[in-house]
C-alpha cells in the first residue's frame, strides 16, 4: 500500500509533548507535516515543537490543554478549530497516573473523564474540520483489552456501586473508547474519515514511570518497548 503524502497536511497530538505521541509527532515531522502538539505542561510541549521543527515540520504549534474537564475540552475543540480548519489526523494518547479514585469537577471518575470522555467529545466536537480535509483520520492508543479484561458496567461507568480498582478503570476506558470508534464509523459512514485504534504493549514512558503509578504499572513500562517502535502502527494508520 503507497503511503500518504503528509508534506504541509495538518495533524493534532493529544498528549503529544512526550511518549508515544511525541515519537509520533517526529516521524510525521520528518515527512514535512504540520504538527499541533496538545498537553499539559508548557515547558515539554515548546520543547517538543522545537524539536519537531527540527525535524522538518512544515509548521508546529503547542496548545496547554486540561481535558479532564468539559470546559478543558471545549477550550481545548476552540484552540484546534482556530489552529487550522482542515485536519488530516487526530492521535490521542493522552494518559495521567493516579491511585486512588479521584472525580473532577463534572463528577467523573477521572480515567473516564481523562481516556474515554475527552477523546470521544473531541472526535465529535472536530468531526468537520476532519471531514474537510477530504481524509481525516483519528487514532486512539490503547491496549489489547478484551470485555472480559475491561470488567465495564455499563450502568455504573463512574464506580458508584462498585469497587474501584486502577485497572477496573483503566481497562474500561480502554473498551469503551473501542465501542466508541465502532460506533462512530457506523454512524459517520457517510463522511471522509477513518476510526481507528492502534493497540500496544508495555511502553517506557514517563507515565508509566511516575511513583504514583501501581507498582506493576511501574515495571512493565520499565521493560517495555519504546515509544517509537509503540507509536509505528499509529504513524501507518495515519499516513
Amino acid at each position: 500500500m503507497p503511503e500518504r503524502n503528509v508534506k504541509n497536511k495538518n495533524f493534532v497530538f493529544i498528549g503529544g509533548s512526550q511518549g508515544m505521541g511525541r515519537a509520533a509527532a517526529l516521524a510525521l515531522a520528518e515527512r514535512g507535516a504540520s504538527i499541533l502538539i496538545v498537553g499539559r505542561k508548557k515547558e515539554a510541549g515548546d520543547a517538543t515543537v522545537a524539536q519537531v521543527i527540527r525535524q522538518g515540520a512544515a509548521s508546529a504549534d503547542f496548545l496547554s490543554a486540561d481535558i479532564s474537564t468539559v470546559a478543558g475540552i471545549k477550550a481545548v475543540a476552540q484552540g484546534i478549530q482556530a489552529w487550522n480548519p482542515e485536519l488530516h489526523g487526530l492521535m490521542h494518547t493522552a494518559m495521567s497516573a493516579f491511585n486512588k479514585k479521584i472525580v473532577t469537577v463534572d463528577g467523573f471518575e477521572f480515567a473516564f473523564a481523562l481516556q474515554y470522555f475527552a477523546r470521544a467529545a473531541l472526535n465529535r466536537l472536530l468531526l468537520e474540520q476532519l471531514a474537510a480535509s477530504g481524509d481525516g483520520r483519528i487514532v486512539h492508543i490503547g491496549g489489547n483489552v478484551s470485555p472480559g479484561m475491561a470488567g465495564a458496567d455499563i450502568d455504573d461507568l463512574q464506580f458508584e456501586r462498585r469497587k474501584w480498582s486502577f485497572f477496573k478503570a483503566i481497562l474500561g476506558t480502554h473498551h469503551l473508547g473501542y465501542l466508541h470508534l465502532q460506533e462512530a464509523a457506523r454512524r459517520y459512514a457517510d463522511l471522509p474519515v477513518a476510526f481507528a485504534a492502534s493497540c500496544v504493549e508495555s511502553v517506557k514512558t514517563q507515565v508509566m514511570q511516575d511513583p504514583t503509578m501501581p507498582l506493576i504499572m511501574r515495571l512493565m513500562g520499565r521493560f517495555g518497548t519504546t515509544p517509537e517502535l509503540a507509536s509505528r502502527n499509529a504513524v501507518t494508520l495515519l499516513t
